[in-house]
């Protein structure tokens, strides 16, 4: 019971609607629960049937939960709520298993079948809800983020995850950052017997078998479907609000969610001091344009540096991107009113928005070029050979996202650069096409680092965020169209911005991406703001010189401190990672 208690009180932000515990022999469940659909005590959780044989425990949402209500009613099944769980839980008693094939929507969700005596815990196919494991001798224990579990095993950093860490910002995978708990990846189903205790794990959904290019498939399907994904992701019994940032991606969702609402839709933005940093005057076009009401969170690198340590815990390891820090403290703003917030994120990686997919032709001769070259052989550092020398024997694809110097990187962190093959190398591997490639890792690695940050900054203040972009209709309408019509090469996400032409300003559809980006050099020579943390990397006490060389580490820094303002490596970087390190013992 005590430990149930401490489970409960680390969940309590993710769900401070209601609560429930289940404690028998041999098994337990503790849930909290943040009420969207039916918010009537009639869908609290842990849910049982009428048998009080099969029990439910569901995080997220299923989009397409009346149309199984439908098809479940004209079976003959009587359902008792209006909510989108019971549906979960009788779709379960009616097909099994299979009805994880059936749901449209985000999830993490446990079923115990006492007549069977089993537990069954999956993670929805795109990975958009969060799941971690730890297993201790035939104890398995589950739950939405990691610090829940430090009650099962102690938490202790993971050694092979900084490596991943320093390098992408994101360990990709199964690393949680934390040993011995893993991170269940989208699209798995896990079946623990309760008697012996044994754990069978298959996939039931492998998302990149829908990158398949077809020539038949049309600009217009994807169009539709991601009209159709916007439209289903407004569900919801207790409004919703979006983040606007000014770029394509989260205009086109407040346009479209705007143009459905039948209401002025409750938008919401950080506004950058740094003007050159901030996108102000493209959501004002847009807000100018539709029925939209507007709140701004002023922000700067004073308030960057007092949230950062904040969204560290939050995230449970360091943030993956700078951006997530904006998030945090916007999301706080956004609870005062909203309970639910659309988003933008995704669609790059859906729609190919990364500058790497205009390059894509450039990338891949690189890499052809470097496996020509012999091991033996230096390669110099001179146009037009300074790209094969940055990613010298790495795959590209798997590559392309990194911003660091590996060579700098790895000499102030001697042995900790990634040993290939990793997760990213392993999707890569999958496909031929080096367009694909690029789109099978960002579909994985990198598209999860930006969904677990979405949920885990947006949960941290009990917010639920929407992905529209990140829905498995419309991946199978979008991975399937023609490569050459998705990904021509020197232009970005043309498909979605000849949809985003008929709702948005053409200045704000065709211009420069700019994304969340933040100014952390100058952050940084600031004391108010980053500089604060600066002597945190030098301090003979400071968690990351145990995988550095210090007076490479050092000389970084004071690099940095003479003016030299591109330090590699990117000085953000390591603090981040020093203050995870410095809280991740207490976590």
């Amino acid at each position: 019971a005590e430990l149930l208690k401490a489970a409960d009180a680390d969940l309590f932000h993710r769900g401070p609607d209601s609560g429930g515990h289940i404690n028998e022999d041999g098994r337990a469940i503790v849930f909290r629960r943040l009420s969207i659909m039916d918010p009537t005590e009639a869908s609290d959780q842990p849910l049982s049937d009428r048998s009080g044989q099969v029990t439910l425990f569901f995080n997220g949402e299923i989009y397409n939960f009346r149309e199984l209500k439908s098809e479940l009613q004209a079976a003959g099944v009587v359902f008792e709520t209006s909510g989108d769980s019971e549906v979960v839980l009788q779709g379960y008693k009616t097909w099994g298993k299979e009805v994880l094939n059936r749901l449209e929507g985000m999830f993490a969700l446990g079923i115990l079948d006492r007549t069977r005596n089993v537990a069954l815990v999956a993670r929805d196919p795109l990975g958009i809800k969060p799941l971690y494991m730890a297993r201790r001798n035939k104890l398995s224990a589950f739950a939405s983020e990691v610090r829940p579990l430090r009650h099962v095993v102690e938490l202790a950093v993971d050694g092979n995850a900084i490596a991943e860490l320093l390098t992408f910002g994101w360990a990709a995978g199964r690393q949680s950052n934390y040993h011995g708990i893993d991170r269940v990846p989208g699209g798995i189903l896990i079946e623990i017997d309760l008697s012996s205790g044994d754990v069978v794990e298959r996939r039931y959904c492998d998302p990149l078998e829908t990158l398949t290019s077809a020539e038949e498939a049309k600009e217009a399907d994807a169009h539709e479907a991601l009209l159709k994904s916007v439209s289903t992701h407004l569900k919801s019994d207790v409004g919703y609000g979006a983040q606007l940032s000014g770029g394509v991606d989260s205009s086109l969702i407040v346009a479209l969610a705007a143009a459905e609402s039948g209401s002025s839709l409750q938008t919401y933005a950080v506004g950058l001091e740094d003007k050159a940093y901030d996108e102000g005057e493209y959501r004002q076009a847009l807000i100018g344009k539709y029925d939209v009401s507007h709140s701004e969170l002023p922000f700067d690198g004073e308030r960057f540096a007092d949230a950062l340590p904040s969204a560290i815990r939050a995230m449970e390891g360091p943030v993956p991107h700078g951006g997530c820090v904006a998030l945090y403290a916007l999301c706080r703003e956004i609870r005062k009113k909203n309970k639910v917030v659309l988003t933008g994120e995704g669609a790059d990686e859906m729609f190919g928005g990364y500058i790497r997919y205009a390059l894509y032709r450039k990338l891949m001769w690189q890499e052809r070029i470097d496996r020509l070259i012999p091991d033996w052989a230096a390669v110099p550092d001179l146009w037009p050979m300074k790209g094969v020398r940055r990613l010298r024997g790495r795959d590209y694809a798997a590559y392309a996202s990194m911003s660091e110097n590996l060579s700098a990187l790895g000499a102030v962190f001697p042995g900790f650069l990634p040993s290939p093959p990793g997760q990213r190398e392993a999707d890569s591997a999958r496909f031929s096409d080096f367009r694909d490639r690029l789109f099978a890792v960002d579909q994985t690695a990198y598209l999860e680092s930006l969904l677990v940050r979405q949920d885990k900054m947006s949960i941290a203040h009990s917010v639920e965020a929407r992905v529209p972009f990140v829905h498995m209709p419309l991946l199978q309408v979008v991975n399937a169209l023609p490569r050459q019509l998705r990904t021509p090469g020197r232009v970005t996400k043309p498909v979605l911005k000849r949809l985003a032409d008929q709702f948005l300003p053409h200045n704000l559809v065709h211009r420069r991406k700019v994304g969340l980006t933040l100014p952390y050099d100058k952050w940084i020579s600031e004391e108010r703001a980053l500089g604060r943390y600066l002597d945190d990397l030098t301090s003979s006490n400071g968690r990351l010189r145990a995988y550095a060389e210090p007076a490479r580490l050092d000389a970084a820094v004071d690099a940095f401190r003479r003016g030299e303002r591109q330090s590699i490596p990117r000085l953000f970087s390591l603090i981040n990672i020093e203050l995870w390190l410095r809280s991740a013992v207490s976590a």
